[in-house]
């Protein structure tokens, strides 16, 4: 209740007194003012970090999205996946190497560009593929070698990889200390005397057969230096140290040569495929990831 004055009593809400008439005086505002002010301000305090948070979210959602958007147009284009056990499926170039033919009718065959392979993490672009002109026989060396082919009247086929401007070359025996660098391939095709008297020196089987079509010992024997593993009853590895000419295809240089040959005894097998890498020794992962690859093109041919 007002008080007036006159002491009259008036409602809280009156101007004026009912009694004498006066004018109450203004009330005093300034506390109320000062607590909106107040609240207006913790209002402000809250609201401010909520506006500031919700502008970081989404200019990080907007950054996420340009980047998955530029990596899907950068990789677009890319042909290698990932797959298991630490190999990549990749398109690899393949080299078709000017070839001799035994048979002048032997007419070139309609290559592809590129090859498919799952090869090892790392060694994707260091890779291509090197084949006769029918594709008979087709490798992985370095990319940027040169090759050359020979394709037998009696079907069988090779192919060289070296590196360019190389003139040692050779298909047999090095000289002590040549630091001749190649990637050899052949197969003996049909002709079972061939396949006999190349892997005779490394399978048993082969010898016996040797033997037995020919009535004589097989005509030539591995070195005791060169190293043999036999993956099974078709497959060999084997490695020819620096200095020893051996089973591997050229081999007695200043770098071991490393091989894969493979053997059956009957007649429906495309007969005994050999593979030779001889490159310095700190590249013996490279020539694994090679001959890997020849196994399992022409282990069970």
């Amino acid at each position: 209740m007002k008080s007036c004055e006159c002491q009259a009593l008036n409602q809280d809400d009156a101007v004026f007194c009912d009694t004498c008439g006066r004018r109450f005086p203004a009330i005093d505002n300034s506390d109320a003012a000062r607590s909106r002010n107040a609240s207006t301000e913790v209002t402000n305090a809250t609201t401010y970090p909520q506006r500031r948070l919700l502008v970081i979210v989404a200019g990080f959602i907007a950054i996420v999205l340009v980047v998955a958007v530029v990596l899907t147009v950068l990789l677009r284009n890319v042909h290698i996946e990932i797959s298991s056990n630490n190999l990549v499926s990749v398109q690899l170039p393949l080299e078709v190497c000017k070839t001799t033919v035994g048979v002048q009718s032997e007419t070139p065959a309609n290559l592809p560009a590129t090859l498919n392979v799952e090869i090892t993490k790392g060694f994707s672009t260091n890779l291509a593929f090197y084949s006769d002109d029918e594709g008979l026989t087709e490798i992985l060396a370095p990319s940027g070698w040169i090759c050359t082919a020979a394709i037998g009247a009696n079907g069988s086929s090779s192919v060289h990889v070296s590196p360019p401007g190389q003139t040692d070359v050779s298909n047999a025996a090095l000289s002590a200390g040549s630091r001749t660098e190649e990637i050899s391939a052949s197969q003996t095709s049909a002709c079972v005397g061939c396949r006999e008297a190349v892997a005779c020196p490394l399978f048993v089987s082969a010898a016996n057969d040797y033997r037995s079509a020919y009535q004589h010992a097989c005509p030539t024997t591995r070195p005791s230096s060169e190293v043999v593993t036999k993956n099974s009853s078709h497959l060999i590895e084997f490695t020819d140290p620096p200095g020893t000419s051996g089973d591997a295809t050229p081999s007695g240089g200043a770098y071991p040569a490393m091989g894969v040959m493979t053997y059956f005894d009957d007649f429906k097998s495309d007969g005994s495929w050999t593979e030779t890498c001889v490159l310095p020794a700190m590249e013996k992962s490279m020539c694994k990831v090679i001959l890997g690859n020849f196994v399992a093109r022409y282990e069970k041919r």
